[in-house]
């Protein structure tokens, strides 16, 4: 009786709920542990899927050798042929801060004092305005033709060597290049590009000037009339050796310049 209530599912409605759910557990156990597995030994083995090995990459060999860089052995495309000496420039720029500062000093501090003054007559004050301009402007004038620095413009075939730039240097064309560095009135560089053919000699009896420049390069309004008359010395000076100061050219287009003829062309 008590099998048919275990198995009878109506039967075991009688039951308590709590004893029903613990039956249903332990016979559901029981009755799948007691199914027969079947067995595996008559099925064939799977094939084995032929997997294709990865492909393996051939390592690359890398250049590590550093690219050959090429050392330029001859001159740059502008060389130094005249060098002024910093002694003069140093003077020269001095010289001219100085005049200037004379200049403010007369016009803000002496001729105000002037003006305020009953002491002095009416002209003093333009008269000292006047006195403080006159320095500022001699040397302004008379320092103006000072060359500081030239260089020359070497072509292609000409920068190749040393040689080959002083073999160019000894005769050089009419239309060579030349950048003339000079002062301004406030001591600022300017640079002023010539051409050979166009230097002649000339002479000035208010202040030192060796060679004039005939045909000056238009400028921008704002830039100032373009120097046209200029100093040197006949040799240049001596300074720091380096690949692209040629001091001794400068006597040799010195004279090719005195040469030419002071007739515009």
């Amino acid at each position: 009786m008590r099998l048919q209530i275990l198995l009878h599912p109506q039967l075991r409605t009688t039951l308590p709920e709590c004893a029903q759910r613990s039956l249903r557990r332990n016979v559901w156990v029981r009755f799948k542990s007691q199914i027969p597995r079947p067995s595996q030994k008559h099925l064939s083995p799977l094939p084995k899927s032929k997997e294709t090995p990865p492909a393996t990459r051939s390592p690359v060999t890398r250049n590590l050798t550093p690219p050959k860089t090429t050392t330029r052995t001859g001159p740059p495309e502008r060389i130094l042929v005249y060098y002024g000496g910093t002694g003069r420039a140093i003077f020269l720029g001095t010289l001219r801060i100085t005049t200037v500062l004379l200049f403010g000093a007369a016009c803000l501090i002496v001729a105000p004092a002037c003006s305020v003054a009953d002491d002095y007559p009416w002209y003093s004050t333009p008269a000292v305005i006047a006195a403080g301009a006159l320095p500022m402007l001699f040397v302004s004038y008379t320092a103006a033709p000072y060359v500081n620095f030239i260089h020359l413009a070497l072509p292609a075939f000409a920068r190749k060597s040393r040689e080959a730039a002083v073999q160019y240097a000894k005769d050089l064309p009419p239309t060579a290049v030349l950048y003339l560095t000079s002062m301004r009135f406030n001591t600022i560089p300017r640079q002023t590009t010539v051409r050979l053919g166009d230097l002649v000699p000339f002479k000035d009896a208010l202040r030192p000037v060796t060679f004039q420049n005939l045909n000056p390069s238009p400028q921008r309004w704002w830039q100032g009339r373009a120097p046209t008359q200029f100093y040197t010395g006949t040799h240049s000076k001596p300074g720091r050796q380096t690949s692209a100061f040629f001091p001794e050219l400068w006597n040799g287009i010195y004279q090719q310049i005195q040469k030419a003829k002071s007739q515009p062309h």
